[in-house]
């Protein structure tokens, strides 16, 4: 009994690093993620971090990370080098606020 807890446990540990791992790689979601997330993404800062949550706050829920580029005072090279970092996932029942 003591053992078969042991190795529920483990198998546990290992799902919940396994997930958080898989989330780390596939990106930061642009949709949710908070200002101080974004202005840790390399190629972005804390006033282009400001300007895409005010961006998502009035124009709704980013379609595509292509999208970034219609945030103001952002530029292909900060969004280049951003893009590998972040993806976007839609928020259910969310919709366009355009």
């Amino acid at each position: 009994m003591k053992r078969s807890l042991i190795s529920a446990l483990a198998l546990a540990l290992c799902l919940v690093f396994a997930s958080a791992a898989s989330a780390e790689e596939n990106g930061l979601n642009v949709n949710t993620a908070t200002q101080q997330e974004l202005a840790a993404v390399p190629g972005l800062n804390a006033d282009l971090a400001k300007a895409i949550v005010q961006y998502r706050e009035e124009m709704g829920d980013f379609m595509s990370i292509d999208e970034l580029a219609d945030v103001p005072g952002m530029d292909k090279e900060a969004l280049d080098a951003a893009r590998e970092a972040l993806r976007v996932d839609a928020i259910s029942g969310a919709e366009c606020n355009c």
